[in-house]
């Protein structure tokens, strides 16, 4: 009886050791193995600007052309007074796709900033974590009603440098591999822009 006892305790063992340690592995495959890798991410927001500005139109950055971006097949967010086309992140983020989809097309600010949807900016919340936010940088379009894609009939292009207004230095965004893709408006001390 005794052997009995100690053969089953051993078989328990082993079997609990293989559960745990596929279920391990499998959430290690499931959190790094989906993410996209920033410079991907940032080759496909350049392809995306150069389509646009092969077109010969102008597209400007405002809410009525982000609302236009409202689901997981082409997603745009306003957060913080900067443009992002998140879509080829959808698959990757750790609070599923639901969370981000909520989203799409919208001044996501309050969301992103709580990890809440549904968040307003008195129900506070959680905040993303700096990964995160070096991340989003490589999503960046550019700033709300900023122009990217040709302007003029002659084709020249405006330019947009990162904006700097009501952004922390920590999620500001850096346009160095976009410097000659969209402009940045002029904001006067009334905060009208121009």
């Amino acid at each position: 009886m005794k052997k009995l006892a100690t053969i089953s305790l051993f078989i328990f063992g082993v079997v609990l050791t293989a559960i745990l340690t596929a279920g391990l592995v499998f959430y290690q495959n499931n959190k790094n193995g989906n993410q996209v890798s920033g410079s991907k991410v940032d080759v496909l927001t350049q392809e995306k600007i150069k389509q646009i500005e092969a077109s010969g139109k102008t597209l400007v950055l405002n809410m009525a052309e982000i609302k236009k971006h409202n689901n997981s097949a082409d997603c745009w967010m306003l957060i913080s007074g900067n443009v992002y086309d998140i879509t080829s992140f959808f698959g990757s983020h750790p609070g599923g796709n639901a969370t981000m989809e909520a989203t799409c097309g919208t001044n996501a600010t309050d969301a992103y900033d709580t990890k809440d949807p549904y968040a307003t900016s008195t129900s506070g919340g959680r905040n993303h974590s700096s990964n995160a936010r070096n991340m989003l940088k490589d999503y960046y379009l550019g700033a709300l009603n900023s122009v990217i894609g040709s302007t003029s009939s002659t084709g020249s292009k405006k330019t947009n440098t990162s904006p700097t207004d009501s952004v922390s230095p920590a999620s500001q965004p850096t346009t160095t591999s976009l410097p000659s893709k969209v402009i940045k408006p002029i904001i006067t001390p009334a905060g009208q822009i121009t």
